[in-house]
């Protein structure tokens, strides 16, 4: 199974459109509703099924897309109990509904393709509806891995979770997807997509410390040994024109033998994560003559995810290369 270039086309422009402004909305106001992955599920599903039903991709794969609903709901909704029926409004009778169909895409599945080489899978040997299968089936597997690790601690932001397994819902594997422009190279083995943006949103995240520090050299802000410690996470800000926002500061003044003095921390103190700068820090730190003070901007990983669909789109798999 090839991508076509018109549903290829329509899926890249919804993935790009979501989340971008669901970076915009995390990055202003460090919050993104739930009703804005509800919005893009649904031209998201839509896509995925039509192309399906136009590929005549059988019956068990098409209600593999109510599978794959049923998974992203989860992010949302525990699925409903069916000795609560009585109590289920129209939110709750729809997810089951999702649930029952998509067990049919499961279960008729297992069935058929229970007998499958999966050595002719992993070469692409296999039957396109075979392989389609085993695809849309990693790729409820690859949002419940996200799921556990967020009931685990191991991801953080629930809209990080949400993010990713939307991108499961638009790619559910790399047949959905155009060829990419400069591939690392042929792989017997591809990581499903949204596991690859996961990864390529951590390699962006490594890059922002250099560009740090070369905007503080480009700005002045190194002038001591004591500021390489701060320079590769942080930057300089007037204290005047520090406010409530998107920052945590740094710069603290502390007591020891009686007399005060300033400190660059490495990490934001409770009270700096809470609050921001108070007003008693403020004014302590003006009559030592601090003009500037280090903060750390809060950076969501949901930007980063945004700007790794790129990487993802132009190069593919980041783990291609041990796979050949």
């Amino acid at each position: 199974m090839s991508a076509d270039p018109l549903f290829s086309t329509l899926r890249i422009s919804t993935l790009v459109l979501c989340m971008a402004t669901a970076a915009r909305s995390d990055y202003e106001t460090l919050h993104v509703r739930d009703s804005h992955w509800v919005k893009w599920a649904a031209p998201a599903s839509l896509l995925l099924a039509s192309e399906l039903v136009s590929n005549n991709s059988g019956l068990s794969n098409i209600c593999m897309v109510a599978a794959l609903i049923s998974a992203f709901s989860i992010c949302f909704v525990n699925p409903p109990d069916p000795r609560k029926a009585r109590e289920w409004g129209r939110i709750e009778a729809s997810v089951f509904a999702f649930f029952i169909i998509g067990s049919i895409g499961v279960l008729g599945g297992a069935l058929a393709y229970s007998d499958t080489n999966f050595v002719d899978l992993v070469l692409g040997d296999e039957s396109a509806e075979v392989t389609l299968w085993w695809s849309l089936l990693g790729a409820i597997l690859t949002i419940g891995f996200f799921l556990a690790a967020w009931s685990v601690g191991l991801i953080q932001g629930g809209a990080d979770v949400k993010a990713l397994a939307l991108v499961a819902l638009v790619f559910p594997s790399w047949a959905f997807m155009p060829d990419q422009m400069y591939p690392l190279g042929e792989s017997v083995f591809r990581i499903p997509p949204a596991m690859a943006i996961f990864l390529w949103a951590g390699a962006v995240f490594l890059i922002a410390p250099p560009v740090i520090f070369l905007q503080n050299a480009y700005l002045g802000n190194i002038k001591a040994i004591s500021d390489l410690k701060m320079a590769w996470h942080a930057t300089k800000k007037p204290i005047l024109e520090f406010g409530e926002g998107k920052a945590w500061v740094l710069t603290e003044v502390t007591e020891k033998d009686g007399q005060e003095r300033v400190v660059n921390r490495i990490l934001p103190s409770k009270e700096s994560v809470s609050h921001g700068i108070s007003p008693d820090q403020r004014e302590r730190l003006s009559s030592l003559g601090i003009e500037s003070v280090w903060v750390t901007s809060k950076h969501p990983f949901i930007v980063y995810l945004f700007f790794a669909i790129f990487p993802l789109l132009l190069i593919g798999d980041p783990l291609a290369p041990f796979f050949r």
